[in-house]
């Protein structure tokens, strides 16, 4: 088993709101020490930006619990009914995101005795907040989350996979069943890698002076996913079109794979230049390969130029050349932008550190 930051953030958080509780007269430890568990978000940014509406939800639930059991009584049908309400509420002010907290403390509060409802009901959000306040310090202050380093390993080895496939089918190497669930695979990873990046941008930033830094690195972090579906993007059609691409003349086709392999190793280096191994000012080899291109480009268009009286077949083929040229062009242009941003990151920000060796056990 790996104990994650966030495992051991939610028992350190449960284990403060239980023993500042325990000093606090008419506290009880049960709500605290629950709040604290679904309290801890995903990220800084999260934790604080709710944290307002927790506090809000909670006293207005206080509130309430404590008009309805004085006009209305406690009985489960009248609690039933103030919950549907309490909820319809809490929608109407867009606090949707708090009703479970805000829910359970206007229960706990009716579901007291009648004479000590409003010391029930004091003591209740007490304890609430106690527990969203615990929750917010611990993530702000305790190994507070740093989606980068898990970013980059995930595109990283992700992007290993993807490579190592890529050159394997360019020598007709691996089953075509294998590499569909691999291509599967990729896929997947590729959506958890919007994640993380959705949760990189929600990154708290204490200084002002970190900001541009940080949305340099979002822009960056961009260009990285970007590159990975273009080179996911580039295995698929190779794939679909495995065939075609064997059927070419041999000069031609090793014209295509040997194009593809430097663009895997260029793709390579730029994960090098971007983790500290290589110079920033290093990976410039595209435009100096650009005769390469060109005359690949040229033996591609003779090749797949088709007159009136092509077969399908010819056709077809024609078809599916076309389809590889442009994801290979599509490919080799993402990565110029890549390489263009990582080399003015890493130029401006030559401090951060994100070696993959050194991220074991970021989670």
């Amino acid at each position: 088993m790996k104990l994650g930051a966030r495992m051991f953030k939610t028992g350190l958080g449960v284990m403060l709101s239980i023993l500042i509780a325990d000093w606090l007269p008419f506290v009880e430890p049960v709500i605290p020490a629950f709040t604290a568990i679904i309290g801890l978000q995903q990220t800084v940014r999260g934790s604080i930006d709710t944290f307002f509406n927790r506090v809000m939800a909670a006293i207005l639930g206080g509130i309430v619990a404590v008009v309805m059991v004085n006009f209305f009584g406690n009985s489960p049908i009248i609690i039933g009914v103030t919950v549907t309400i309490f909820i319809g509420i809490l929608r109407a002010l867009n606090m949707a995101n708090v009703i479970t907290l805000a829910t359970i403390t206007l229960v706990v509060i009716m579901l007291r005795d009648h004479d000590m409802i409003i010391t029930s009901a004091i003591a209740r959000v007490v304890e609430s907040l106690l527990g969203v306040t615990v929750s917010l310090l611990v993530n702000v202050f305790v190994l507070p989350p740093k989606y980068d380093a898990i970013l980059y390993e995930e595109v990283n080895k992700t992007s290993s996979e993807i490579l190592v496939r890529l050159r394997a089918i360019l020598r007709k190497n691996g089953e075509y069943s294998t590499l569909t669930s691999d291509i599967a695979w990729a896929e997947n990873r590729i959506a958890q890698s919007h994640s993380l990046y959705t949760l990189l941008k929600d990154e708290n930033v204490w200084s002002k002076r970190k900001l541009p830094m940080l949305k340099r690195k979002l822009v960056v972090f961009r260009a990285l996913i970007v590159s990975l579906e273009q080179a996911l993007a580039l295995l698929s059609v190779l794939h679909t079109h495995t065939n075609v691409m064997f059927q070419l003349p041999e000069e031609l086709r090793i014209q295509i794979r040997e194009r593809i392999e430097t663009l895997c190793s260029a793709h390579e280096q730029i994960f090098l230049k971007f983790d500290g191994r290589i110079s920033p000012l290093e990976v410039n080899f595209f435009q100096p390969t650009q005769g390469y291109r060109q005359d690949l480009m040229d033996s591609i268009f003779e090749y797949a130029a088709i007159k009136q009286t092509a077969t399908q077949e010819e056709f077809e083929r024609s078809n599916a050349l076309m389809l590889i040229t442009g994801q290979l062009v599509s490919y080799e242009e993402s990565l110029i932008k890549l390489n263009t941003l990582i080399r003015s990151y890493r130029i401006h920000h030559d401090e951060d550190e994100y070696q993959a060796d050194s991220l074991e056990g970021i989670e």
